[in-house]
């Protein structure tokens, strides 16, 4: 991926960068996907700004992406979208929480 220092964002889309359900999937899940190496997110590194650009641009995808991975290990993700909502895991018919959700990643 080339590196471009000159992105910007759009008001919209820096308001989607603050908060609930968006930072816990960047912040988190595409991390912590990224940082295990896991298929599909090995080039996805969230402290790439190309990354943070093509996430913005492409956010179902990816977030299709990070439920497709999660349904892998029996885990539904559910993205609310909205700033102040955090996402929603079940496991086993359970709600969990997102630390517990990359426990079960981890097989512990």
């Amino acid at each position: 991926m080339k590196k471009n220092f000159e992105y910007k964002l759009t008001d919209e889309q820096m308001g989607e960068v603050v908060g609930g359900s968006w930072i816990e999937s960047y912040a988190i899940d595409l991390k912590n996907a990224y940082e295990r190496k896991l298929p599909g997110f090995e080039k996805m590194n969230p402290l790439d700004g190309d990354t943070a650009v093509y996430c913005l641009k492409n956010w179902d995808t990816v977030v299709g992406q990070l439920k497709t991975m999660f349904a892998g290990y029996g885990i539904e993700m559910t993205y609310m979208g909205k700033p102040t909502e955090k996402n929603v895991y079940t496991y086993k018919g359970k709600n969990i929480t997102i630390d517990r959700a990359w426990e079960i990643i981890d097989g512990k």
